[in-house]
This record gives C-alpha cells, sequence and structure tokens, in this order.
C-alpha cells in the first residue's frame, strides 16, 4: 500500500513539473511571439509610411538630385565632361574646286565648282584657364587642336584645289576703300613685275585648310605700304591657319554655372567681356544664349533655343522640329532656319545682300569680304544657286540641327554646318580683276559633329528611364508590403489577445 502511494506520489509529481515545464515554454514562446509581432508591427508602419512620403516626395528628391549633377562644380563628374568632351568631334571639310576658271574670266561663264572631300579631322576641344568666379560664372578659353583621319576622308591633303585668290580679293576691295586711281596704277605696276596675272589661285587641300601658303601678293602689300596704310590680318594664307593648338580662336568665354540658379547652366555671360553677343546690331543684341556645352534643365521642353556660334559672332536661334532617338535616348530636334541669315541685324555699310547669306565684315577687327551661309546655299534665294553651277542644296545633308534629351537638355547629337563664300566682282581700275562676274564664290563648307558617346549615353539611360520609371514601383512596394505586414501584425494581435482569454491554467 505505501509503495501505492509512493508510485502515486511520484507520477502526480512528473506530471506536476512537466506542465510547469510545458508553462514555461508556453511563457518562452509567447514572449518570443510578442517581440516578432512588435518587429513586423514596427517594419509594417516604417515600409508603409516610407513608401507612401517618399512615392509622394521622390520627384522633388530627383530633380533636386540631378539639379546638383547639373550644376557645374569643380572635380564633379559634369566638370570633367565640360572641360574636356570625352570623344572628339568630327570636323569634315568640304573644298569646291573652281573648274573652268579662264571660261568664267574671259567669256563670262557661270564659275563650275566641284565639291572635294570631306577632308575629316579629330577635333579636340579643352577648356583652358579656367576660373570660378564670385557671380556664379565661370570664365576660360577654349584650346583646339586637330587631326587629320585619312581612314574617314574622301581624298588626300596633296588634292589640288583651284579657287578665289582670297588675298589678291581683299587687296581689291582695300584699294575700292582708298579709291585713288595713281594708287591703281602702282598696284598694276607691282602685279606686273610679279607676274601675277591671274585672280585665282591653285594649292593643295591641306595649304588651303591647315598649313597655309606664302602670296606673292602680301609683297605687293609690303611695297605699297610705303605709300599709304594698307594691311592684311595674316602673314600666310589658309582658312585655318594659326588655329589649330590655339585658344584664341572663340576668345574670352565667362558662362553662368547654374550655382543659385540651376536654370542658368551653361548660359553665357560675355564673350570677350562684352555682355553683348551680337556684334552687329546692339537693337538685336540676344542675352541668354548657350555656349553650346550645357544646357537649361527645361530647354528641351520649350520651343525655340539659342546658341552662341564664334564663326558667326553672334548667337542663332533654332526652332524645335520633332522628338528623334539618339541610342535609345528620347531627344528632341532644334534646327536653324531661314531666319538665321534673313540680315536683318546683320548688314553692313555696304548694303544688304538678298536673304541666305551674311556678312562678317563686322565680326571682329578683320574687315574682309568674307560672308556666311548654310552649305550649297541650303534655305537661300535662288539667285545665289542660280549664279553658280554645282549647288546642290539638301534638308539631310546640309541642315545646321541639334537634338538634346528630352528630360534634362543635354546634347545627344550636334551637326553644325556654313559654308564660306567670298564675294566677287570686277574692279574696273584694277587690270587683274577687272573682267570677274559679281556673285558670291563659296570657296568651303563645313560640318561640325557629335554624338554622344555609348557608355555615356548608357549612363543616360539610367538615369531617364530606369529611375524616374522604376523607382515609383520601389515605393509601391515597399508600401504594399508594409500594408501586408501590418494587416498580419494586426491579426496576430487580435489573435493573441483571444487566446488570452480562452487559455485555462492547468494548474
Amino acid at each position: 500500500m505505501v509503495k501505492l502511494y509512493h508510485l502515486t506520489m511520484t507520477h502526480d509529481q512528473e506530471e506536476i513539473e512537466r506542465l510547469v515545464s510545458a508553462q514555461e515554454e508556453e511563457k518562452n514562446s509567447e514572449c518570443c511571439g510578442f517581440w516578432y509581432q512588435l518587429l513586423l508591427s514596427v517594419f509594417g508602419i516604417t515600409f508603409l509610411f516610407t513608401g507612401i512620403i517618399m512615392a509622394d516626395l521622390w520627384p522633388q528628391i530627383f530633380d533636386n538630385m540631378m539639379s546638383n549633377r547639373l550644376e557645374l562644380k569643380n572635380n564633379t563628374q559634369t566638370y570633367k565632361y565640360w572641360q574636356q568632351i570625352p570623344v572628339p568631334l568630327n570636323m569634315s571639310v568640304y573644298l569646291f574646286n573652281w573648274t573652268n576658271p579662264e571660261a568664267t574670266i574671259k567669256n563670262g561663264d557661270k564659275p563650275i565648282l566641284q565639291q572635294l572631300g570631306p577632308y575629316v579631322f579629330k577635333e579636340y576641344r579643352t577648356k583652358m584657364n579656367t576660373t570660378f568666379n564670385n557671380n556664379d560664372t565661370i570664365t576660360y578659353m577654349q584650346l583646339k587642336s586637330w587631326k587629320f583621319d585619312p581612314i574617314l576622308s574622301n581624298g588626300s591633303l596633296s588634292d589640288p584645289v583651284t579657287t578665289i585668290n582670297i588675298v589678291l580679293n581683299i587687296l581689291g576691295e582695300k584699294l575700292v576703300g582708298i579709291n585713288e586711281h595713281w594708287v591703281y596704277v602702282l598696284t598694276n605696276y607691282y602685279l606686273k613685275i610679279l607676274k601675277i596675272d591671274k585672280p585665282y589661285v591653285t594649292k593643295t587641300a591641306g595649304e588651303f585648310i591647315f598649313d597655309g601658303y606664302d602670296d606673292p601678293i602680301l609683297d605687293v602689300v609690303l611695297k605699297l605700304k610705303s605709300y599709304f596704310p594698307i594691311q592684311l590680318p595674316f602673314k600666310k594664307v589658309g582658312w585655318f591657319y594659326g588655329m589649330n593648338m590655339s585658344m584664341s580662336a572663340d576668345g574670352i568665354i565667362n558662362m553662368f554655372t547654374g550655382k543659385n540658379n540651376i536654370e542658368e547652366v551653361g548660359l553665357l555671360h560675355s564673350v570677350n567681356y562684352n555682355t553683348s553677343l551680337n556684334t552687329f546690331n546692339k537693337d538685336c543684341s540676344i542675352s541668354k544664349a548657350s555656349a553650346g556645352d550645357l544646357w537649361p534643365e527645361h530647354t528641351a521642353t520649350k520651343p525655340n533655343m539659342t546658341i552662341y556660334v564664334p564663326s558667326f559672332c553672334s548667337a542663332i536661334t533654332m526652332t524645335k522640329k520633332n522628338h528623334t532617338f539618339v541610342n535609345g535616348i528620347n531627344g528632341v530636334e532644334f534646327n536653324a532656319g531661314s531666319d538665321v541669315f534673313n540680315n536683318t541685324c546683320y548688314c553692313p555699310s555696304s548694303g544688304c545682300p538678298l536673304p541666305g547669306v551674311r556678312s562678317l565684315s563686322l565680326c571682329g577687327d578683320n574687315v574682309l569680304p568674307i560672308y556666311i551661309s548654310f552649305p550649297h546655299f541650303y534655305l537661300a534665294d535662288k539667285s545665289y544657286i542660280e549664279s553658280i553651277v554645282g549647288m546642290k542644296p539638301n534638308q539631310t545633308s546640309h541642315e545646321f540641327k541639334m537634338i538634346l534629351d528630352n528630360d534634362f537638355s543635354i546634347p545627344l547629337e550636334i551637326a553644325a554646318r556654313f559654308q564660306f563664300n567670298i564675294k566677287v566682282h570686277p574692279i574696273k581700275n584694277l587690270r587683274i580683276l577687272k573682267n570677274l562676274p559679281e556673285l558670291f564664290l563659296p570657296v568651303f563648307w563645313l560640318s561640325e559633329s557629335f554624338e554622344i558617346p555609348r557608355n555615356v549615353s548608357n549612363q543616360l539611360l539610367i538615369v531617364t528611364n530606369v529611375l524616374p520609371i522604376y523607382i515609383p514601383y520601389l515605393w509601391l512596394t515597399m508600401t504594399l508590403l508594409g500594408s501586408a505586414m501590418l494587416v498580419i501584425s494586426i491579426y496576430l494581435w487580435v489573435t493573441r489577445k483571444n487566446e488570452s482569454f480562452t487559455t485555462l491554467n492547468p494548474l
């Protein structure tokens, strides 16, 4: 009996210990469950409100991030790309070979021009002497260098080319300005001694472009200087002679950095310390023009944009045309129209030429009979085309265009095309020029082209396509996840509370 009692008591004690152990385990389980539910609730609330708040603030945050990156600041990626373009431009030069100069001079035939080229040069640009100023601008000069690319070129720099003798033509204009009979007599005498009897010259393509050549007429000018002040603005003849590895071509540029006002980034403040970007007519002065490397963020959304072109000594306004794609990036194309050379603001004292050709006689200090137009007189008055054989203007090859990124107005593609022409006319008192026709003779045209490199465009694609489109989905996902976590935690809290009322203590 005692033994049975002892066994019964032992069994009851073991059962109590088991129940106590189970209760402790249940308490530990409830304690862990409490913390799990608490963490679930905290994370749910955090994800929910973070997703809601970020979905609302993300556009503003993204714009602030981009504005900060677009601002021109020292030692940033934008500054490095601006200081030196990551890939060179292509400068394609097309020379016009005058094939019938004798027939034109003796018989009055129309000049027949043969287009040669392109002679392609890799163009490298580096910003030099950069100085950040207290008025949120940066001052700099641009070092330009060119290297001939025979692979992309159609022809050799040794190709012979015949065109008007620009030195003789300029000399003739100087003499017309003096308008003294004895000066003509003296000039004719010196030209005869030097056996210069043709108003045209034949040189190689390389000499005409960068190398330059010596012209004996420069010696005539030196002799004439003994009698009256006359000077030509060069010592050697060449369309780009002296420009390779030079910083003087574009002058001293002062540009806004975008600090404190990102809508001014890239806009010019002054050129050669002159805030007027139009040297021709103060009434037509254009302000708020871009230097061409950086643009205010919303430029692409506007109907027009303005760019300063050093070769024109003025800014030009381009008009939005259509949307296009460059390396998969949505871009907006702007084109220069016929109004660029309508001569409303660019008439020299000698009078306005017909629309389509602009005088550069007021450009800088050099009074030269050089006129600029679009290639092959594209968009110009028909009389220019009809006076010459060989002009075949078309939009695809000869328009001046620029494509900007649709979202941030980053340049994606540039094709800056323009033509240089010499105004030719007879000068009866100068024997060598008395039989010339009166016309604008094209001598060459060029295209400076650039397309954003693939590695840069891939980075831009992430910024323009990935971040703005997919990041909002991240906030939506976070909001939904937070909502789900919060619903589950509430359910567990309610279930836990109900169980606390129904669970009996076995002790």
